[in-house]
């Protein structure tokens, strides 16, 4: 985990309220990442405290291509459509307008039961761009566990 991680991890999660944390990119000049379909980026087993950030590192480009962000079932219960090209490097994917500001709303906090996270891409297929999506996990059951996902459908 690189210095950046740490200190977005350290400003919003205390060390003793997590076990693991994960990175996963979804670099959209990748056909594994940007193609219309629902993407996994989280696969989830047992019962788990799970709390997300999601960062733009690169311009999203596509033209008319939508993003949702949410839970297989649901691809909209974190959040709704939102135009790709309104993500700019440098931003937080927290709602349907992005932007630089960080605060409490950035910060998905969520309590979920085998359920895989992962978005959606509607309307057209993405170009390029990147998301980084940070995510820290605590089990609330034996057994229970957070892997990266590899992209593929939710």
């Amino acid at each position: 985990m690189g210095s950046e991680y740490r200190s977005i991890y350290s400003a919003q999660v205390p060390a003793e309220e997590s076990l693991g944390d994960i990175v996963v990119n979804a670099d959209f000049t990748s056909a594994t990442w940007n193609t219309i379909a629902t993407h996994e980026i989280l696969t989830i087993t047992g019962l788990v405290r799970i709390r997300i950030i999601v960062e733009c590192t690169g311009s999203v480009t596509g033209a008319t291509g939508t993003l949702q962000l949410g839970n297989e079932g649901a691809t909209t219960s974190l959040i709704g459509n939102t135009l790709a090209t309104d993500l700019a490097i440098n931003e937080l994917w927290f709602n349907t307008a992005p932007t630089t500001s960080i605060g409490a709303a950035a910060l998905f906090d969520r309590i979920v039961n085998e359920v895989d996270i992962g978005y959606e891409i509607l309307t057209a297929a993405l170009t390029g761009g990147n998301l980084r999506f940070h995510c820290w996990w605590r089990p609330l059951e034996a057994g229970a566990l957070v892997v990266s996902g590899t992209g593929s459908a939710l």
